[in-house]
């Protein structure tokens, strides 16, 4: 039902609506939404929903912000200003507390990215950020202290592209006389939105669920409602009751959805269409002594929304992650712990920081300009500080590597522990390198820049050590699992003077097998294609070393069999072979048992007793039968460098072996340098 009552425009119809500042509901919508959030973080099997707590401050936002915009019409520049004032400092504060924090905190290879992560947070395009570096907001893996920020992202930059639609339309209505044009444009924005979220959540799960596009949808209701749309003429009863029902949704959504599920898309409307009814139903919760009552700790919850969502991410992150879980004696108290210590936080941030500079009538008194040098100056100290802790993980971390390059011919290091030549006491297990959380994170290829991604046919070719004319070519090419290997060949071309070439693609194999119609199959097929084009008009490489995961199914056709996928292979060698070059296959390295593999993923100070039988490490390798079918190309098994007597331990000669359940680490592959180094020449025949 609509509450209009004949006005003439925009701004006078506004002016009719109810205080939009103090409404106890949107309250309880604020503390609803920072709740779901962060229980979703701190229990995400129980509040499997909570995510979506983000979609109800989004139609808030999109309510409160039109209805602002049309009661009162402020400049741009003053409105700009006032957001300025009211979210920028706690932002910065917690970007720098959580810079700081990381810098003493996380292992230097852990934070490469942070100074990045922290710079697109201060500047608000980190949603974009995400987008561009295809990070999974759900992934199991370390994420960034700053991941949050992705919605903030989003609302600043409705702040700034929404008020000079809406200013441009309160214009137009005082001249023309109509709110109907409003919610034309308003409605047109969501359609067209929410058309383009159900569509891209199928088609690009990570980039919609990130994406400003997919959820400008969220804020046009709440403007929709800001222009009157609502129930405010039915009866208290009534209005309570379409509140309730609201909540209801709201709540469903918290229990019902999961991360699992396509979102936004469809599954969006829960929390959207329930925030909606709360906020168009004007429901009066302050009625009763007993209410008011009830309301005083949500209202204060509400009150901090804002510092506890961008405290407790920092806090679980960091927290959490370094410090107590390095205290096995907490157990189940730690989630506990980390929300009393992110609403101390956001309290604080709020008492100190939020409120003296946002109610500061000194700072209003200052000339517009000097405010925004103000904060332009201070978000420019941020990105300095983020770019020189960023530097000073990667100069610590590139020292970390030298002294890695170092100990990797050291004669009772990692695997060199277990040549013929080696007399090796067991190593401690107190001393194992890298630590535990590095050895979690140590990739040969940092940041993935040399792959393709899964569903990319881009041929990317990283090229390596010596740059002389007429040096020895070697080219590693395959999957992630060939790219494990990555570390140790860089070691070989710097020893023996060669120029060594990276190609790999996520999860596909080289080979010219038939693929499935999956978007996985596809791209792989096509990159195989495109790769043997490249390959083809390349100078002929002298040798060529190749690896696969041995159990990827991802891309295969239903029920191939391995000597399918072993011809598949060869086919893909047989043009270098043609060409002059040699051909060396790795066998696979093991993967972990889901035993071992749960030992490693629930280890935080050492994994050391980590291990499986080799019995269970292995399966048909197709690249091996390959090899064994086809003349001219070699096995090369280095079955021997990760099990011993039958098991397959998480450490070898104080060197962690695994970085997850199927790749092994950049820190162990470059130990491997000496064995590769001999059994290379020996298999081609220079030994």
């Amino acid at each position: 039902m609509l509450c209009e009552g004949g006005s003439p425009t925009i701004l006078n119809h506004a002016n009719r609506l109810v205080n939009v500042k103090n409404r106890a509901d949107i309250q309880w919508l604020r503390a609803i939404a920072v709740s779901m959030v962060v229980l979703f973080h701190l229990w995400p099997s129980r509040f499997t929903g909570g995510f979506a707590g983000v979609d109800v401050f989004f139609v808030i936002s999109g309510y409160l912000i039109t209805s602002g915009l049309l009661r009162e019409r402020p400049r741009l520049g003053d409105f700009w200003l006032r957001r300025i004032r009211r979210l920028l400092p706690s932002a910065l504060l917690v970007i720098l507390v959580t810079l700081v924090a990381a810098a003493v905190l996380v292992p230097a290879g852990s934070r490469t990215d942070f100074g990045t992560d922290a710079i697109a947070s201060t500047l608000y395009f980190e949603n974009w950020w995400l987008i561009g570096s295809a990070a999974d907001y759900f992934a199991a893996t370390a994420p960034s202290p700053f991941q949050h920020f992705w919605s903030l992202a989003v609302e600043e930059q409705f702040y700034l592209v929404w008020p000079v639609l809406v200013v441009a339309l309160s214009l137009w209505g005082a001249a023309r006389g109509s709110v109907i044009r409003a919610r034309v444009v308003f409605g047109l924005v969501a359609v067209g939105s929410f058309g383009w979220s159900l569509w891209q959540s199928h088609a690009e799960p990570t980039v919609a669920y990130l994406s400003t596009f997919t959820r400008a949808w969220e804020f046009a209701v709440g403007a929709l409602i800001a222009t009157g749309l609502g129930f405010a003429r039915w009866s208290a009863r009534l209005r309570l009751s379409v509140s309730v029902v609201g909540f209801a949704l709201i709540g469903a959504s918290t229990f019902g959805l999961s991360e699992h599920m396509v979102f936004p898309g469809w599954a969006a409307l829960l929390p959207v269409l329930g925030t909606a009814l709360v906020i168009a139903s004007f429901a009066d919760y302050e009625s009763s002594p007993r209410m008011i009552s009830v309301m005083r700790p949500v209202r204060w919850l509400g009150d901090i929304s804002y510092g506890l969502y961008l405290w407790h991410w920092p806090v679980v992150v960091l927290v959490g992650g370094y410090v107590l879980s390095e205290h096995e004696s907490i157990g189940r108290f730690g989630p506990v712990l980390m929300l009393g210590l992110s609403l101390a936080l956001a309290w604080l941030s709020k008492r100190w920081v939020e409120d003296p500079i946002r109610s500061s009538s000194w700072l209003k008194r200052r000339a517009r300009w000097a405010q925004y040098a103000a904060a332009f100056s201070a978000t420019i100290a941020i990105v300095v500080i983020g770019y020189a802790l960023q530097d000073a993980a990667k100069l610590q971390l590139a020292a970390a590597q030298s002294a890695a390059e170092r100990q990797a011919v050291e004669p009772c290091f990692g695997a060199n522990s277990l040549l013929p030549t080696s007399d090796c006491k067991a190593a401690p297990t107190a001393n194992i390198v890298p630590e535990l959380d590095v050895a979690k994170h140590d990739a040969a290829d940092p940041g993935s820049v040399c792959m393709t991604k899964a569903e990319d046919t881009d041929v990317k070719l990283c090229e390596f050590g010596s740059e002389r004319a007429g040096a020895y070519r070697v080219l590693l090419v395959g999957d992630s699992h060939a790219a494990t290997h990555l570390a140790a060949f860089q070691l070989l071309a710097k020893r023996n003077g060669w120029h060594l070439t990276l190609a790999y693609h996520a999860g596909c194999s080289f080979s010219m097998v038939e693929r499935n119609q999956t978007a996985r199959g596809v791209a792989c097929a096509a990159w195989n294609l495109e790769l043997q084009k490249h390959l083809a008009a390349a100078q002929r490489f002298d040798l060529v070393v190749t690896a696969q995961y041995a159990k990827n199914r991802l891309a295969d056709v239903k029920g191939i069999t391995n000597t399918v996928l072993a011809d598949g292979l060869a086919a893909a060698w047989q043009p270098l072979l043609d060409r002059g070059s040699e051909v060396v296959v790795i066998r696979d390295n093991p993967e972990m048992t889901p035993a071992m593999k749960a030992c490693w993923d629930s280890a935080t100070k050492t994994a050391a007793s980590c291990s499986m039988p080799q019995s269970k490490a292995f399966v048909t390798d197709p690249a091996a039968q390959a090899a064994a079918n086809t003349d001219s190309v070699k096995l090369l098994d280095l079955t021997d460098l990760y099990c011993q007597n039958g098991m397959c331990p998480a450490q070898i000669g104080g060197v962690y072996v695994y970085r997850n359940a199927d790749h092994i680490n950049a820190t162990y592959s470059r130990s491997m340098t000496l064995a590769l180094d001999q059994r290379l020449e020996r298999l081609l025949g220079r030994r």
